[in-house]
């Protein structure tokens, strides 16, 4: 069974105090080479979005923003742009489709949003979804963290959470 790891979103704009300490350990995870497919996905701000419109959101609107951190950034050959929260849509779902990938491990910003929705979406297409706490954070502090996790236990199940930081030895546990 092929497998994949998903970094949802570390871009400049969602870079805070909350979230500063997730590009060097997802740098870290993706030093050690265990995953022979990675995506990455870029979230794109429109002027006409719903974020805009609805939540008076104008962030992630400018190249600088949008760009992914340049501590990662040397990782990043495969980029999905999008819209909304979720990567899991045509693009991705073809991807995965073509490279036999069943199992997709996903880390990034933020987990109550964007992370969840695509673990949720991957679940609900028959794709196992793998949500990485230790490679995971929200924008909007640890509360918000935590209460994306707790939803995704109950949604996705709390075996697919992993807690521990990641090696090829604990990767393999999910691999089975």
């Amino acid at each position: 069974m092929n497998f994949c790891l998903f970094i949802i979103d570390i871009q400049n704009g969602f870079i805070t105090q909350n979230t500063n300490h997730i590009p060097q350990r997802v740098k870290s995870l993706l030093e050690q080479n265990i995953f022979e497919h990675v995506i990455f996905t870029k979230f794109i701000n429109t002027p006409n979005s719903p974020y805009i419109k609805y939540l008076n959101w104008h962030d992630l609107m400018s190249p600088v923003e949008q760009k992914i951190v340049d501590e990662i950034e040397p990782f990043s050959q495969v980029i999905f742009d999008k819209t909304i929260y979720t990567a899991c849509n045509e693009e991705t779902l073809n991807f995965l489709k073509k490279n036999d990938i069943q199992k997709v491990f996903i880390c990034g910003l933020d987990t109550d949003s964007c992370v969840l929705k695509t673990a949720v979406d991957f679940f609900e297409n028959d794709i196992i979804p793998y949500v990485l706490e230790y490679y995971s954070a929200s924008t909007g502090g640890d509360k918000f963290h935590q209460a994306g996790l707790l939803v995704l236990s109950q949604m996705i199940g709390v075996n697919n959470i992993v807690i521990e930081p990641l090696d090829r030895q604990n990767l393999n546990k999910y691999l089975l």
